[in-house]
């Protein structure tokens, strides 16, 4: 069977890191593909790339026998190919029927008629009338579309995709913030759509059962490539695959023997709820870490993990009803400035660092937003735990390796004298060296008095540097470890984190 997209040696770096390392993929005509990978794997630059909103450095984009390389995202759905992103897009004010007759209209070459309706237009109405039925709308039309539910708005996106009769659908975390029975709902009908039709849907997704329920085929990247390429039980049974997700025995040191001595609760986390938009991420979550202890919040990508750290920190409003204690403060809801001025410093996964600076001068930046003269996190004091820091202050961030920036980013936000650290995927993409020095890192952070509540996918870096853990799936707290679970072989952790 002749593939009906071919992607070959596809590349794509940003400054000095290459998301896409080389990437060849042919997909048939027909059925369901799914796309996972751990954060930082190069799923979404990928996707970008096959729908042209992202140009290759090098490589060849081949669909339907024709190279698409170069053509712009709307040259491709005009050749078959559409897609829905992981947040949502319609037209909020725009009625459930309306938001279909636009790309179909379109296609039709009737998109400047406004001052007429859809339904003046039989074939186009029959056609926005069938796209609403494939898709379980159908009773929806008159509704406006803002006043869809989340998974409802799934489905209004995915229709209006089929507007322009792709060959090829590319699914953008369709179940990304749904509760289990909108998630069923959209899932059953993207296998009903599938299995009606030679229509070929790309699923990039993090959800594993969404992903082993629907798919026949799973794609595995990690750093850029392809690691793995099968049916569903084979990635199962992959040896690479449980260690990109569980993390890898060999990169971190064997944990101590006891925990530090931890006091009064200094984070007290209640019935916290967050989300993006109608996508409720958060339920209900509740917890407080101690002063002194190192806690990792654990869980496979999409959980919540990063949200809850973006709550934390002020860069996520909480909604309604939630309360975060800092040392018995009530601070939830206050923005990042005033809480980092309180004593909570973020880094996040992406490390942020400013790439016409130096490290030097990315080192001073936090302190002259917090309009501080001194830090007890001097320069001296950096270069003890981040050795390879010490050699490095006059380069410019754009030339420091992702080690070296993400070493400099906590050292960063060190300089802000936080009592509590919140670390989005410290250990992701790091050589074992760099793993390695950040776990002893963290082990005298702790031993300066800075409590550290970590966001991490890696259970053996947990092991190495936790004294428990808080395990997440679908945005809700449901499992903890303690620092013996950690270090044992607890099967609820295997079985939360493994795919």
């Amino acid at each position: 069977m002749s593939a009906v997209l071919e992607v070959r040696g596809l590349r794509k770096s940003f400054d000095d890191f290459t998301a896409v390392a080389g990437i060849d993929l042919a997909l048939p005509e027909g059925g369901i593909t799914a796309v996972i990978g751990p954060n930082g794997a190069g799923k979404t630059t990928f996707i970008n790339l096959l729908s042209g909103k992202l140009v290759p450095d090098e490589g060849r984009v081949v669909f339907a026998g024709a190279d698409v390389t170069r053509l712009p995202p709307s040259a491709r759905v005009r050749v078959g190919m559409a897609r829905t992103f992981q947040i949502t897009n319609v037209f909020p004010l725009l009625s459930v029927e309306e938001n279909v007759a636009v790309p179909v209209l379109a296609r039709a070459g009737l998109a400047l008629e406004p001052r007429r309706r859809v339904d003046a237009f039989d074939d186009a109405h029959a056609q926005v009338r069938r796209l609403l039925e494939t898709v379980g709308l159908a009773a929806r039309a008159s509704d406006a579309a803002g006043a869809l539910s989340h998974g409802d708005r799934r489905l209004l996106e995915i229709a209006m995709a089929l507007a322009s009769e792709p060959r090829l659908l590319l699914l953008d975390e369709p179940t990304a913030g749904m509760g289990a029975a909108e998630r069923d709902r959209v899932l059953a009908q993207v296998r009903a759509l599938a299995a009606r039709s030679s229509l070929t849907i790309l699923l990039v997704e993090h959800d594993m059962e969404v992903v082993f329920g629907l798919a026949a085929r799973i794609v595995v990247l990690h750093q850029g490539r392809v690691i793995a390429d099968g049916a569903p039980q084979q990635i199962r049974d992959d040896r690479r695959v449980r260690e990109i997700y569980l993390g890898d025995a060999d990169v971190v040191p064997p944990p101590g023997e006891a925990a530090a001595q931890t006091g009064a609760p200094l984070l007290e986390v209640r019935h916290l709820d967050a989300g993006y938009g109608l996508a409720h991420v958060l339920h209900d979550v509740s917890f407080t870490v101690a002063r002194g202890e190192i806690v990792a919040l654990l869980g496979r990508n999409g959980v919540g993990k990063t949200t809850a750290l973006r709550s934390l920190s002020g860069l996520n409003a909480p909604w309604r009803g939630s309360a975060i204690e800092l040392a018995g403060r009530p601070v939830a809801g206050e923005p990042p400035e005033r809480l980092a001025a309180l004593g909570v410093s973020y880094v996040p996964d992406d490390r942020r660092i400013f790439a016409d600076l130096s490290a030097a001068e990315n080192l001073r930046v936090a302190m002259l937003a917090l309009r501080r003269e001194r830090t007890r996190w001097t320069r001296q004091r950096i270069e003890k735990i981040f050795p390879p820091l010490a050699t490095l202050w006059d380069r410019k961030g754009r030339h420091l390796s992702g080690g070296e920036q993400k070493m400099l980013a906590i050292a960063r936000a060190l300089t802000t004298d936080p009592s509590l650290l919140l670390l989005d995927e410290p250990s992701e993409g790091l050589s074992p060296l760099i793993v390695r020095i950040l776990a002893d890192a963290l082990a005298h952070i702790r031993s300066e008095g800075v409590t550290v509540l970590l966001a991490d996918q890696n259970l053996m870096f947990a092991r190495a540097v936790a004294d428990r853990a808080l395990v997440m799936e679908r945005g809700r707290l449901v499992h903890v470890a303690s620092r013996a679970d950690l270090a044992g072989n607890d099967p609820a952790l295997q079985r939360l984190l493994a795919v």
